[in-house]
């Protein structure tokens, strides 16, 4: 006799994703689906005609109106995506090559790469959106060198409210290089079936982009590391929530155990037992709620230390940068709370005005003093001195 199964069969989670290249001469998309393993199927690979008053030379005008139409189009194709991947022209975006200390938490490497950055005479921290990786090549003993890629905040903005309308979450920014790239090792539409209409190597980045949704990347310029910050903190207060709520449950039981066994003037043996052991459990989930609670108290602490310790560095480090001329900072360095700059400078006076702008600063429980300042020959051919110096000072928090 052959049994029919009742229960429904389960299916696997499929995905549709499209990727969006639009460049200074063209606008092309492709949607692909498959399983979150492997991309199965090219659904849609054509150029795009979009009228001029939404995109010129590559620039959308009008983000509002592309990402409706593109939502309105991918409907009438019968296409369904739930993500965005997006290119981005390769001449928006700059590069840097940075160093720093080794064994950072991850929030100090992003705040030193961004003041390092902004220290290059880039844009302010306000207008750029960074990304960055530990560079394979290998640095100076106890460093880290990384590759740091920065792009105008305003284009990020505007891919945003381009998926916001489409209706679509904003995966992925990166550059149309890398795109074009990885489609390449995928020989293009080589390995991959067909369903659309029209297909062209043009489609390349497109393509590319579609398929970071089963690669890995390099940059992303889409706040992704905030998200899954904030990711990890709900799973973190949840897991005290639920130790909490669990302890709770647990002593109201206990209480309940204690009562029944006082009205009993002969107790049963096994009743004692078991409110032996669930107070003996109580006591360990309150305990365990009770380090948690602790741990929070010490993570607030923390982090209310590490934004002050941040603050300060960011005051100085702006003065650092707005130097006047003639001055060259050499090292800097903090241990503690104590803080520590060796320079050179064309001039005394060069070196006595930066001393003053560091005094002006209110972060000092003493203030940036001048223990040593010598004048040396000058190594180039100039003839001219150079006055080389170390200002110490004393920070009000430090880490």
């Amino acid at each position: 006799m052959r049994w029919t199964s009742w229960w429904p069969h389960s299916r696997q989670r499929r995905l549709s994703v499209v990727g969006l290249d639009v460049s200074a001469d063209a606008c092309h998309w492709v949607v692909l689906t498959g399983s979150p393993e492997q991309p199965e199927r090219v659904c849609c690979a054509e150029p795009l005609n979009l009228p001029e008053a939404w995109v010129l030379h590559g620039d959308v005008l009008q983000p509002q109106a592309l990402g409706q139409w593109l939502r309105a189009a991918l409907r009438a194709a019968g296409h369904r995506p739930e993500a965005m991947y997006l290119g981005l022209d390769d001449a928006c975006v700059s590069h840097h090559t940075v160093t720093l200390v080794a064994g950072l938490s991850d929030a100090d490497v992003a705040f030193q790469l961004q003041a390092e950055v902004q220290s290059r005479g880039a844009s302010d921290a306000a207008e750029v959106c960074m990304d960055y990786r530990l560079d394979p090549q290998s640095g100076p003993a106890g460093e880290q060198r990384y590759r740091v890629q920065t792009v105008p905040r305003e284009r990020v903005e505007m891919w945003q409210r381009v998926a916001a309308a489409a209706k679509l979450e904003a995966v992925l920014l990166e550059p149309r290089s890398d795109a074009a790239l990885r489609a390449r090792g995928r020989e293009t539409f080589g390995t991959l079936p067909l369903a659309g209409k029209t297909t062209s190597k043009s489609c390349g980045p497109a393509l590319g982009l579609a398929l970071r949704a089963w690669h890995e990347g390099e940059f992303n310029f889409f706040p992704y590391r905030q998200k899954q910050q904030q990711v990890q903190r709900h799973a973190w207060v949840l897991g005290v929530a639920v130790c909490a709520m669990g302890g709770a449950f647990l002593a109201a039981g206990l209480t309940l155990v204690a009562l029944s066994v006082a009205e009993n003037k002969q107790p049963n043996p096994v009743e004692v037992a078991r409110a032996a052991r669930a107070q003996d459990e109580a006591k360990k989930n309150h305990a365990l709620a009770t380090a948690a609670q602790q741990h929070n108290a010490e993570l607030t602490r923390w982090k209310q230390a590490r934004q002050e310790w941040q603050a300060q560095s960011l005051q100085w480090s702006r003065v650092l940068s707005q130097a006047a001329q003639g001055v060259w900072v050499l090292s800097v360095k903090q241990q503690d709370t104590r803080w520590t700059l060796q320079g050179e400078a064309l001039t005394s006076d060069h070196v006595q005005h930066l001393v003053q702008q560091l005094k002006a600063l209110d972060i000092w429980t003493q203030a940036p003093e001048l223990p040593h300042m010598d004048v040396v020959p000058a190594l180039s051919t100039t003839g001219l001195p150079v006055w080389q110096f170390r200002i110490e000072a004393n920070l009000k928090a430090g880490v």
